[in-house]
């Protein structure tokens, strides 16, 4: 996500990107054409993207928010917004403006992209984000966490939960059927490949959303049910 957003605001703002790993960094700001830098980047900015693990937030912010200059706009990107907003709010200075976002597509090639926004706590520099984010082709939406969450349970939870599920079994399966696949199943192995490229965040997804476990279970009751329908 880091890389996709600093293509899509390269040309609209000027873009750090930062990395834990500052080889890995530098290499991904060469490549995507903007440039890289160490945390200290931080207290030179107007705005600060969270491109990280939704558990790393945090302790990020632990470390990192006292740095942020006064007026400056802190952002996340994190799937889950119950919990993740309250945490976040706990660690940051008061000085600092606040605005989740959840960018629903993961490559800026992609024609519709849509973020969903939870303006928490708005600045000027917050709104000229999400201006900026507008002027790079997004389609902006506004959303509370509750609303984003159960949504998402439905659009990420049970999508990832049963493309999770029919991955397990086709493991199991697929080597002595391999030659009767139809176009229709590679098209769905291409989109499990992504998803199984993305597990953790996946897992985190179902494990921090708290709409999770009841979708999750009425999936595996209408599974049943129509196991019996089919089985009579």
């Amino acid at each position: 996500m880091g890389r996709c957003l600093s293509t899509l605001l390269r040309d609209q703002a000027d873009v750090t990107l930062h990395s834990r790993d500052l080889r890995k960094g530098r290499a991904i700001a060469k490549r995507v054409g903007v440039c890289s830098s160490e945390i200290k980047a931080i207290s030179e900015s107007d705005v600060v993207i969270a491109t990280m693990p939704t558990g790393a937030i945090p302790g990020f912010l632990e470390e990192s928010a006292g740095s942020m200059r006064p007026g400056a706009a802190f952002v996340d990107v994190s799937s889950v917004k119950c919990g993740v907003v309250e945490e976040v709010l706990k660690r940051l200075p008061e000085w600092v403006g606040y605005v989740s976002i959840h960018p629903l597509f993961t490559s800026p090639k992609v024609k519709e992209k849509d973020v969903a926004f939870i303006p928490v706590r708005g600045t000027a520099n917050v709104y000229r984000f999400l201006e900026t984010l507008s002027r790079s082709g997004m389609r902006l939406f506004e959303t509370s966490s509750e609303e984003h969450d159960r949504a998402t349970a439905i659009t990420q939870v049970l999508h990832h939960f049963a493309l999770l599920t029919m991955d397990k079994v086709l493991q199991r399966h697929m080597s002595s059927s391999e030659k009767f696949t139809t176009h229709s199943l590679r098209k769905t192995l291409a989109v499990m490949r992504l998803v199984k490229g993305n597990r953790d965040t996946a897992v985190m997804i179902q494990r921090l959303n708290k709409f999770g476990k009841s979708i999750r279970m009425e999936y595996i009751k209408e599974a049943e049910a129509l196991d019996r329908e089919l089985s009579d």
